[in-house]
């Protein structure tokens, strides 16, 4: 039989573990503890009862609640007292069912950190063993061991681990000496110290500050030589006094270095989303000479293949409008991003500086054109050496303007191999196409690939009226090459631009002579690029105010785009819209969209409406712009409000272009049956070389 359940069974157990708990020695704390941590409880634990107990104690009072003390377990019945059908007896009464066993109580553990005791402490020192503070630390040791020499004396030592995986060690060479200090008296009079600086030479100096303001620098010499002449000349000092500059120019420019390497790019869940396609100024590169009478106009920009944050500048004649006689001065700047006050590299030369390009391969390399026909290599890692090779007379006999630069791509360049000095091609004013080539010797080693002539009847392309001239002269027999752009899929095949707007065709592979001959504008062709995702599609821009783009296999241009009534100095493909172009005029930058509209621009920017504009080139990422102008100017420029980059980028580019066909439908025919234009799988152009 089961015994009858008692209600306060629980009462009795907890009443002990209290008194338990209670007479334990941690819970004798003073009447001030008490009161203190009264302090420290809220209203909330005040109605609760809340015990200061170890967790050795909550354990002992757990199990002794399960153990039920004073109370036995009911015994079942056996095998005699149960009923069987049949017998005489019956039971009177049902056994009534076993009570549910009793639930554990909620205990509620609040555990807080004891404050740390300090038992024994004693700093570790160092000393070298062949010094007199090695030795008294020796004899320091052996007294203590000494003391501690005996039976009853002897302390009991424990060897354990610890976390640490490897042990840490210092070796003897990092501990420095220690500073000794000696008070010595010195008396000097104001006489000596006037006669000490007397004897020096002073030479004061006047530095431009910004161009515009003037610090004057004191240094004096000591036997007839500067001290900070000396010290500037150091690589070290300069080193040094560049990453000072930078940090310092980061201190003004840093959202502006912070948005040119983008990193607050727009958010594409705002609400407020706009898109105005504007231009907005982050930084203007100084002039090389602060006077405005000097002729110093951008004549060409070149970014770093293998850093977006360095760039080369060239200074020299854009335009001989207002020029009495050609300038003896030109410049070549290498800029960095870090540092949008003060050029890193500096070369000067004796005439101007028409063009500059970096090459792929070597990205320390710079080539650079002059306007007396001259070509030199240089290599800006190493701005104190001469140029490592300059162009012979004997192989390169032109004096004419060299306009433009191209490094040739050869097949065995890829990203991480080693770096092959690859030839680049030059075109000049004179009407010839020369490759060079850097040889073991300070001269390079050039070879006429082609002298252009002049085009005569009709061409394909445009219909234009081509006079004929009534004399063929000497002097006038060969065109003007203005422009010189490399294939982008074939490494052999590039296009020479000329003043009177045709466009050649041209291979490495075949000297001496042209693949085909186009009429594109009327007038100077001045630009031309290959689209980033199409191989087929290139724009070409000119002095008859026109911007056409071509697609391979097609005679004709299939757009032609017009809106100001001046030239245009130059147009480019967007980096991140393939239906987006830029284009400069001589006082605006002006952004088309082949979506929206192909009669006027998205907008037109003007900084500095009274300087014209020479050039412009994009950064590597397609998000800034760097233009120049004939002041010598560097505006460096971001794309904002800008519309968000589709994800099938040739998709929207053949989807703008049949839109912008659509009232021309044999020209739309044309088009279907070059059919897919672009890239493999649509994507964009390959880089053989890592651009950031």
């Amino acid at each position: 039989m089961s015994r009858t359940l008692k209600k306060e069974y629980r009462t009795a157990d907890f009443e002990q573990l209290s008194l338990v708990i209670r007479n334990h020695p941690l819970m004798r704390t003073s009447t001030a503890e008490q009161q203190q941590m009264q302090k420290l409880r809220t209203p909330e634990y005040r109605t609760k009862c809340v015990m200061r107990a170890s967790l050795d104690d909550i354990a002992l009072g757990i199990n002794l609640y399960k153990l039920h003390l004073g109370e036995e377990k009911p015994k079942p019945p056996s095998i005699q007292e149960t009923y069987t059908p049949g017998s005489a007896t019956a039971p009177a009464e049902r056994p009534r069912k076993s009570a549910k066993a009793p639930a554990t109580p909620f205990i509620k553990v609040l555990l807080r950190k004891t404050p740390t005791v300090v038992l024994f402490e004693r700093h570790s020192m160092t000393a070298l063993a062949d010094t007199e503070e090695g030795r008294l630390v020796l004899e320091d040791n052996q007294r203590y061991e000494e003391l501690l020499a005996g039976t009853d004396k002897s302390r009991r030592t424990v060897d354990s681990d610890t976390q640490t995986i490897t042990a840490l060690k210092k070796s003897r060479l990092v501990n420095t000496e220690r500073l000794t200090t000696e008070q010595i008296g010195s008396y000097v009079s104001n006489f000596e110290m006037f006669d000490t600086y007397k004897d020096l030479e002073t030479s004061t100096a006047s530095v431009q500050v910004q161009g515009a303001q003037n610090m004057e620098v004191t240094t004096y010499r000591v036997g007839g030589v500067d001290q900070f002449v000396a010290i500037n000349s150091l690589p070290n000092f300069k080193l040094a006094l560049m990453l000072t500059m930078r940090i310092l120019a980061s201190n003004v420019y840093e959202p502006q270095q912070r948005r040119y390497r983008n990193m607050s790019l727009p958010d594409p869940l705002a609400e407020d989303v706009k898109f105005k396609y504007r231009l907005g100024l982050l930084w203007r590169l100084s002039p090389p000479s602060p006077l405005p009478r000097v002729h110093q106009a951008v004549s060409d920009v070149s970014f770093c293949p293998s850093n977006g944050d360095i760039l080369a500048v060239a200074y020299g004649v854009y335009s001989h409008a207002k020029m009495s006689h050609l300038p003896r001065c030109g410049y070549v700047y290498v800029w960095n991003i870090k540092n949008p006050v003060n050029p890193e590299r500096c070369f000067n030369y004796e005439v101007p500086v028409v063009t500059v390009e970096f090459s792929p391969s070597a990205p320390q390399l710079l080539a650079i054109g002059l306007h007396n026909g001259s070509v030199e290599v240089r290599n800006i890692s190493h701005p104190e050496q001469p140029p490592l090779a300059v162009s012979h007379r004997g192989s390169s006999p032109h004096f004419e303007p060299v306009t433009a630069i191209k490094w040739i791509r050869m097949a065995g360049d890829h990203v991480g191999g080693p770096a092959v000095i690859t030839p680049f091609l030059a075109i000049s004013r004179a009407g010839a196409v020369t490759k060079y080539r850097m040889i073991n010797s300070p001269h390079l080693l050039g070879f006429e690939h082609q002298r252009l002539q002049r085009a005569e009847g009709e061409l394909e392309g445009i219909k234009i009226d081509r006079p004929v001239p009534a004399a063929s002269l000497l002097a006038n027999r060969h065109p003007q090459c203005l422009e010189l752009v490399l294939d982008p899929v074939q490494a052999d095949i590039y296009y020479v631009l000329t003043d009177e707007g045709t466009l050649y065709k041209c291979s490495t592979n075949y000297p001496l002579q042209h693949l085909e001959q186009r009429q594109a504008h009327d007038g100077p062709a001045v630009g031309m690029e290959f689209s980033p995702w199409s191989p087929k599609l290139y724009l070409t821009c000119g002095s008859d105010w026109c911007i056409r783009i071509w697609l391979a296999g097609i005679l004709s241009p299939i757009i032609t785009l017009r809106h100001h009534l001046s030239p245009v100095h130059c147009a480019r493909w967007s980096r991140t819209h393939s239906t987006i172009l830029v284009s400069l005029t001589r006082s605006t930058v002006d952004i088309w969209d082949l979506r929206n509209s192909t009669l006027k621009p998205v907008s037109s920017t003007t900084i500095d409406a009274t300087i014209f504009y020479t050039t412009f080139r994009f950064a590597h990422c397609g998000r800034s712009l760097a233009v120049g102008n004939e002041a010598g100017n560097l505006l460096m420029l971001s794309f904002e409000d800008m519309p968000f980059p589709p994800h099938f980028q040739y998709k929207q580019l053949k989807r703008a272009i049949f839109k912008a066909l659509a009232m021309e439908p044999d020209l739309r025919q044309q088009v279907k049956s070059v059919g897919h234009f672009g890239y493999p799988a649509g994507n964009k152009q390959p880089k053989a070389y890592d651009y950031q």
